[in-house]
C-alpha cells in the first residue's frame, strides 16, 4: 500500500515537485542547519559552507538537483537530537540531514518511540509544526569530515608542537569545560595543568593568546579558520597538530531511503578519491581533515588522552 505523505510536509514539497516538472527526475532534498558557520548557514540572503558544497557535490554525483531545506536549530530542544533530526526526514521535509555529528549515543532512538515537535523549517508556517511526530532510528552515511581540535600558538611559542608534551612549558588557556579544557585536564592524567588557566565564560581564548595573556589555546579546528578569516592580521599560528579528538560528519535519514543512502556513501567515497572534498574544503577555508574509522563514533575519543 502507499504511504501517504504526513501533512506537515505537502506545503514545503511543492516547490520540489515544480522543480523536478522539467525532467521527470526529483531533486535530492537535504536539511542543513541555517545558523552553523563554516559548515551550513542561510543568512540574510546569503547561503554557504562546507555541508552544502557536500550536498551539492553529492547531488551532481547522482546527476539530480539539490533542494535545501534550512532549518533553525532549536535553544530550547524539547526532544532528544536523534528524535529531533528523524522527524524532519519522517515528516517528509528531506531526505537526508546533513552535517550530522556521527556519535553512536547521537544515532541511537531513545525507548519508547518519544515524540517531539519539527523544528523551524523556512517555508513552513507555525501551524503545521505543532503536531508531535515519534522519532524514529537514524542510519548515517559514511563520514565526510572529521571535526577534530587543535593547538594554536602565540608568539611566545617557538618551534613545532608535535604532540601535547611540547605544550608543558607554555600557559595554555581555555573556558571552563570546553572541549579543550577537558583535554588539558585528561592528557596523561594532568599533566598540563601546572600551567593551564581559564579565561572568563565571555572571553575568546583566541583573543586572550593573541593579546599575550596565555601562549596557546586548543579549540575546535574550525572555529580557528573562522577565526583567521575574520582577523587576517592575527599574530596566531596554528601547530599543525590535528587530536583525534571530535567526530566524523556526515549525513543521516531513515530505513526508507536505505537505497538512497547507499548511493550517497557511493558518492562520497568518489568525492574522497577525486579529492573533490578537500578542494570544497580549501573553498570554504576551511581544514580539511579525512574522515577516520570507524565513521560512527562510540565517543569523542577523550579516552586516549589518559595514556
Amino acid at each position: 500500500m502507499r504511504r501517504l505523505l504526513h501533512p506537515v510536509a505537502v506545503a514545503v514539497l511543492m516547490a520540489a515537485g515544480a522543480a523536478a516538472a522539467n525532467d521527470g527526475t526529483p531533486p535530492l532534498t537535504v536539511c542543513l542547519n541555517k545558523d552553523n558557520k563554516p559548515f551550513s548557514y542561510s543568512q540574510q540572503g546569503q547561503t554557504g559552507g562546507f555541508d552544502l558544497a557536500v550536498a551539492q557535490a553529492v547531488a551532481r554525483r547522482l546527476q539530480r538537483t539539490l533542494d535545501v531545506r534550512w532549518y533553525e536549530k532549536e535553544r530550547r530542544r524539547r526532544g532528544a537530537v536523534s528524535v529531533k533530526t528523524s522527524v524532519l526526514v519522517s515528516a517528509g521535509v528531506c531526505q537526508l540531514v546533513g552535517g550530522f555529528p556521527l556519535v553512536q549515543s547521537s544515532l541511537e532512538r531513545p525507548a519508547g518511540g518519544e515524540e517531539t515537535t519539527l523544528p523551524p523549517v523556512d517555508g513552513m508556517g507555525e501551524e503545521s509544526r505543532k503536531k508531535a511526530l515519534k522519532g524514529s532510528q537514524l542510519f548515517a552515511s559514511d563520514g565526510y569530515h572529521f571535526a577534530a581540535v587543535t593547538p594554536v600558538l602565540g608568539q611566545r611559542v617557538s618551534g613545532d608542537v608535535r604532540t601535547l608534551d611540547d605544550l608543558q612549558p607554555y600557559r595554555i588557556v581555555n573556558r571552563p569545560a570546553s572541549s579543550g579544557d577537558l583535554i588539558v585536564m585528561a592528557y596523561k592524567k594532568g599533566q598540563l595543568l601546572k600551567n593551564a588557566s581559564h579565561v572568563d565564560i565571555m572571553t575568546e581564548p583566541l583573543d586572550a593568546v593573541a593579546q599575550g595573556d596565555a601562549d596557546a589555546t586548543i579549540v575546535e579546528s574550525h572555529r580557528f579558520d573562522m577565526y583567521r578569516v575574520e582577523q587576517p592580521q592575527s599574530p596566531l599560528r596554528g601547530s599543525g597538530l590535528m587530536l583525534p579528538i571530535g567526530f566524523n560528519l556526515g549525513f543521516v535519514t531513515t530505513a526508507d531511503h536505505a537505497g538512497l543512502l547507499r548511493d550517497v556513501n557511493a558518492a562520497l567515497d568518489a568525492l574522497r578519491r577525486s579529492g573533490e572534498l578537500e578542494q570544497a574544503a580549501r573553498d570554504e577555508k576551511l581544514t580539511y581533515i579525512a574522515p577516520i574509522q570507524p565513521y560512527v563514533r562510540t565517543g569523542l575519543g577523550l579516552e586516549k588522552m589518559v595514556e
